[in-house]
């Protein structure tokens, strides 16, 4: 069979993206970016990261620096800060030695990554549970104290196929994320839930505890979803956006960001300063809120939409142009 050279160039073309697509999926490079990259009000993105071996790093891989590429990834023009607090080995107990100097002097975010070394040590007959949360606790209410916004993560599970002792560890692994998660319930912050996420796919391990390259990048890719949401939660900025279409015809859209609630007057005035409509006059919840308004009856012309809020914090207007 033969093919003229247009045939073989689009064939060619072809295989190459079909290589190229298959690649990207087996070793994704950059990470969905969330909206909250849009309208973060700081300048610098600082995370502790705070643990034993897998915060550490082992042979070579971590996340720290895939999560430090995720930031940089969508939120152009920042300073990002992260500092490795990682001791293999250690226990809850141990980081309680050190978790004050970790923190000293930071702001921003701290991610706690810790407690599979004292579930190996709770089925060797030493310490428990219990004493494992109250540990958390203190890292956590350190951490309030020093006004940074904890991520606490879930343990991934140890590889138990060929170990049968690991099955006990993996038993205290449950019960202790278990407590974490009413943890993170009480103490009202985020939580990055690496077990959810890694399930039992030893696929993603180097060996019997800790993630190999591809469960790393799961790892960052789970911290970065629980720190956006931070971040949306209490680091946003009030923005409003040009509204759109613009000109506006029978409609046109404003998007608002709130940092937090707030009772809001949004109102259209002509270029005689008379008031022509009140979008909206009522209390919105921080986050974003997309504003319809109907310009069907508007005389095409040059309008303008001022927006106040009752706390005085927040004001603005724009102009904007009705033509059909």
């Amino acid at each position: 069979m033969k093919f003229s050279a247009k045939v073989f160039l689009s064939l060619l073309l072809l295989l190459f993206v079909c290589i190229n697509s298959f690649a990207q999926a087996q070793n994704p490079t950059r990470v969905s970016c969330p909206e909250a990259a849009q309208y973060y009000s700081k300048d610098s993105i600082n995370i502790v990261t705070f643990g034993a071996s897998t915060v550490e790093g082992v042979n070579g891989v971590g996340f720290q620096t895939m999560l430090q590429n995720n930031f940089l990834n969508c939120y152009t023009n920042k300073i990002v800060d992260i500092t490795n607090h990682g001791i293999g080995g250690q226990t809850t107990f141990q980081g309680l030695l050190r978790i004050d100097n970790a923190i000293a002097n930071r702001t921003g975010f701290i991610v706690i990554d810790m407690g599979i070394n004292d579930a190996v040590a709770i089925a060797a007959g030493k310490g428990s549970v219990a004493e494992t949360v109250a540990n958390m606790r203190v890292f956590i209410t350190s951490s309030l104290k020093q006004k940074l916004v904890p991520i606490l993560c879930t343990l991934q599970f140890v590889d138990d196929r060929t170990n049968k002792g690991y099955v006990a560890v993996n038993t205290n692994i449950r019960n202790i994320n278990a407590a974490y998660r009413k943890l993170a319930t009480e103490y009202k912050i985020y939580l990055a839930d690496v077990n959810a996420a890694m399930r039992r796919d030893f696929t993603l391990y180097q060996d019997a505890f800790h993630p190999n390259a591809r469960g790393y990048r799961l790892v960052s890719y789970v911290i970065f979803d629980a720190i956006n949401k931070a971040i949306f939660d209490k680091f946003l900025k009030f923005t409003v956006s040009q509204n759109y279409p613009n000109p506006a015809a029978m409609q046109t859209f404003i998007d608002v960001v709130l940092p937090e609630s707030d009772k809001l007057n949004i109102q259209i005035y002509d270029l005689m300063g008379r008031l022509i409509k009140t979008v909206v006059n009522e209390y919105l919840n921080t986050g974003k809120h997309t504003l319809e308004i109907n310009t069907s009856t508007f005389v095409p012309g040059i309008y303008f939409f001022k927006i106040s809020s009752d706390s005085g914090q927040y004001n603005t207007a724009k102009k904007f142009i009705v033509a059909r």
